[in-house]
């Protein structure tokens, strides 16, 4: 490992789950067992918002270090508070070799390494300056674990943090969602770009600017074409600047742009290098002055600073003005430049020797009269023993049309040409302004392909792409001139419509955009029938600013997409605690995915004559990590209402197989392994294809994989199950019909669909007490069973009693709490081992 070169903060964390570094870059981190602090400890005596690190400057030694404060920045202290080195504080210097405990189970040291040996010393276990003997846990850990080189740890935080260096490329870093996908035009830029997000953090350099400056990613913030522009633009409205700035010999005309709207700031530079070393040449001699007034490829204007007459003009100024030199030399500036005399004045007198007037742009106009823009710069120098003004400039036209193009692009959408979210959202802001103004109503208007997800699946996101282009021209020929259709994201569509008589006109539009996308899109081969589904959202009842509109017409949306889609739904207000609620689970389930907070567990099936395994079913869980394990029935109906299911379904699939083969190849019997398929998977045109594949991955013959399907689901999607079942059979894969009896029980869907396994609900026999009638229900639907030759269950045996009733009417398998609960991998592995040995 080569030499450290600076000083590198480290905090040694060990609590329940681990012990891990931390390398400490960033000025604060939130220490506590939420999920979303920057250091998460894993124990229930942490406060969630425990502690907080602030890094500071140590006046002594010019370095920075950290402080630690109990509890978060607002004040609100942690329940068990923070000891140092055993004593109990609320704000604490850290020095090296602190020992910081947060609990019982929960401690860090802290750590200042300013070479290799100091890393090599603390691998070793040595204290390097520990004001406490508690702090060896280090020798175990640092032992027991490969520790990668410092310089790695700080490198993989660069390289996280290129990873998002990119104008709206969402890489799963919870970026925020206005950000503009701009990279269609500026990664082909010849000038130099870069983007800042608050606080002072580079997110994108295109590659120009890489290959002028490859060192930025190194220097960030102190190299000299970043060094304050942080400082001089946050917080301020909409801002642009022009400054000059040298790196190593090479001179930059460098334009700052800070956007309000999504609070970052934008630079790029054009190369002034060889105008600055021409007028360093007109400085030095007077007839390379005069050759460099000639020969020169920019305009370039000699003026009397007391009568502002031109003295020289070279022909790179007539040419661009239209004029010769006989005709220019006498003219006024006044003349020439298209401001007000005053202002011009106002400039001249800002001019210096060692002070130039930088010109961001200006007009000059054209001997034809027309207006050219220009930029440059304005100097004072001697010319032939005379003060006089030196203005250098260049045709911005260029420039200004690459400006208004990379505006255009940030403002609209590059695959449709519609506007985006941060244009509708300026778009919105004026027209709620005008509808308080004039007291008028305004309506904000969401959509939603249906089942667009199938499309890119199946065709491919070519086709994907242009189904989008073709949508948005549909809704763009519904609306009303004055209106405005933009593309908010994905399949996702937005419609403002700035002024309404009543809500009947938000219906009348649903009702126009219903019967356009009665005709097919045609695209290539394909006639593609296209719904969508619709929320509405009106000024001033359901919100009065844009936010809350925006809000309240998605939640409206999303439950139109709930209750079948292909129609439209007003806001509501009881819509919005449950929208926010399913927000919320919707990203604990991303970061369950993310994390590997999933696993299964198995529950055998019995059969009474044998007393043999017949069978196991895989079961759901969730831990997390702060909340506990947390109960399927609470989560799974509200992640049924997530495309997120699909995932976790997939994963659940994919697990029990691979188990049930692994099983299998342990020479254990060969069982059926029961899956449950919710409704939002059952509606999988592909629901086979999936299956299939995942059969073909495990290596899983298909007669021992069973999937159970709900009367609930068959009844929601008769027309789909007829034709997904069949293909399933066709696979060879046993189907079960669950809870059987919960519902309004069909005979029909026996007749129908050749079920192979059928699972009385365990709700009649957690209520089983031997009446004649629950006797005779159930003796019925064994007498069902037998009829229709499929095996049945009854489910949720948990008493004897319960058992012996079942024995008297001849049920033949059970599944229930009495004979096991739900089992984890190696559990189930050593009941089904211990089964097969019992004779």
């Amino acid at each position: 490992m080569s030499n450290v070169s600076e000083v590198r903060h480290i905090l040694v964390i060990a609590d329940q789950k681990s012990r891990r570094i931390v390398p400490l870059a960033q000025s604060n981190y939130s220490i506590g067992r939420d999920p979303n602090s920057s250091i998460l400890l894993y124990d229930r005596q942490v406060s969630r918002h425990h502690a907080t690190l602030l890094r500071i400057n140590d006046v002594q030694n010019e370095q920075p270090c950290y402080r630690i404060v109990d509890g978060n920045l607002q004040g609100k202290r942690s329940t068990n508070g923070i000891t140092i080195n055993g004593k109990y504080c609320l704000s604490h210097e850290l020095q090296p070799g602190d020992l910081v405990r947060f609990g019982s189970k929960s401690q860090a040291n802290y750590y200042v390494i300013a070479n290799s040996e100091e890393l090599d010393l603390l691998k070793q276990g040595n204290n390097l300056g520990n004001k406490t003997s508690e702090s060896n846990h280090l020798d175990t850990f640092l032992n027991d674990h490969t520790i990668m080189p410092l310089e790695e740890l700080f490198i993989e935080d660069e390289e996280e943090n290129q990873e998002t260096m990119r104008f709206g490329k969402v890489c799963q870093t919870n970026k925020p969602s206005h950000q503009i996908d701009l990279s269609s035009l500026i990664d082909s830029n010849p000038y130099p770009i870069i983007e800042i997000n608050f606080p002072e953090k580079i997110t994108y350099i295109n590659p120009t600017a890489k290959v002028k400056f490859p060192d930025l990613n190194e220097v960030k913030l102190d190299h000299p074409i970043l060094q304050g522009l942080v400082l001089n633009s946050s917080g301020k409205d909409e801002t642009y600047l022009v400054r000059e700035v040298k790196v190593d010999e090479d001179y930059y005309e460098q334009h700052i742009y800070y956007a309000k709207d999504n609070n970052s700031l934008m630079t790029y530079l054009f190369d002034i290098t060889k105008y600055k070393q021409r007028e360093e040449k007109l400085r030095a001699s007077k007839d390379r002055y005069r050759l460099f007034l000639e020969q020169g490829t920019e305009g370039i204007l000699l003026v009397d600073r007391q009568s502002k007459n031109i003295i020289e003009a070279n022909q790179a100024y007539c040419k661009l003005l239209g004029y010769s030199s006989a005709e220019i030399i006498g003219l006024s500036l006044y003349e020439l430049i298209a401001l007000e005399r005053e202002v011009i004045k106002q400039e001249l007198v800002l001019v210096t020797a060692e002070k130039p007037y930088i010109i961001k742009e200006s007009l000059h106009r054209h001997r034809n009269g027309s207006l050219i823009s220009v930029a440059g710069k304005i100097s004072e120098t001697l010319y032939q023993g005379q003060e006089v003004f030196c203005l250098v400039i260049r045709d911005i036209l260029e420039r200004k049309q690459a400006e208004e193009k990379l505006k255009y692009q940030s403002l609209h959408d590059p695959l449709t040409n519609l506007p985006n979210r941060l244009l509708l959202n300026k778009q919105l802001a004026i027209a709620l302004a005008h509808a308080q103004r004039h007291q008028h109503l305004l309506a904000v208007i969401f959509l939603d392909i249906d089942s667009f997800t199938h499309i890119n699946n199946t065709l491919g996101h070519t086709i994907g792409d242009r189904v989008l282009q073709s949508f948005g021209k549909r809704l763009e020929s519904c609306v009303r001139t004055g209106d405005t259709v933009s593309r908010w994201g994905s399949d996702e569509f937005t419609l403002l419509l700035p002024q309404i008589s009543n809500t009947e006109d938000t219906i009348k539009l649903a009702q126009r955009i219903f019967d356009n996308l009665q005709r097919p899109f045609i695209i290539e081969e394909h006639q593609l029938k296209i719904k969508c589904s619709i929320g509405i959202a009106v000024y001033p009842q359901d919100g009065e600013n844009s936010e809350i509109l925006l809000k309240n017409a998605d939640a409206a949306m999303n439950r139109t997409k709930e209750q079948g889609r292909n129609h439209y739904q007003f806001y509501s207000p009881n819509l919005t605690d449950e929208s926010s609620l399913l927000l919320r689970i919707e990203s604990l389930l991303h970061q369950a995915i993310e994390k590997k907070q999933f696993y299964l567990h198995y529950q055998p099936q019995i059969s009474l004559a044998t007393g043999k395994i017949v069978g196991m079913e895989a079961l759901l869980r969730w831990q997390h990590p702060s909340l506990g394990v947390i109960p399927p029935q609470k989560f799974i109906p509200l992640a049924e209402k997530t495309d997120l299911m699909l995932h976790i379904n997939k994963w659940v699939l994919k697990t029990a197989c691979a188990q049930n083969r692994s099983w299998q190849k342990d020479g254990l019997p060969s069982i059926p392994i029961a899956v449950n398929l919710c409704s939002r998977e059952f509606q999988q045109p592909n629901l086979a294809e999936i299956v299939a594949r995942v059969l073909d991955e495990t290596a899983l013959d298909p007669q021992w994989l069973e999937l159970e399907v709900t009367e609930l689901t068959l009844r929601q999607h008769l027309n789909l199950a007829r034709k997904t079942l069949k293909d399933l059979q066709n696979l060879g894969v046993r189907i079960a019909l669950d809870d059987f009896g919960r519902g309004f029980s069909s005979l029909g869907y026996l007749k129908q669909f050749s079920f192979r396994t059928l699972k009385i609900d365990q709700e009649f026999i957690r209520d089983f007490r031997g009446t004649s009638e629950e006797m005779g229900l159930i003796s019925a639907v064994l007498a069902i069973g037998r009829g229709f030759n499929i095996r049945v269950v009854a489910e949720g045996v948990e008493t004897p009693e319960q058992l012996q009733l079942l024995r008297e009417i001849d049920c033949q398998e059970v599944q229930g709490y009495l004979f096991s609960y739900p089992l984890s991998a190696k559990e189930a592995t050593e009941f089904l081992g211990k089964m097969a040995r019992e004779p």
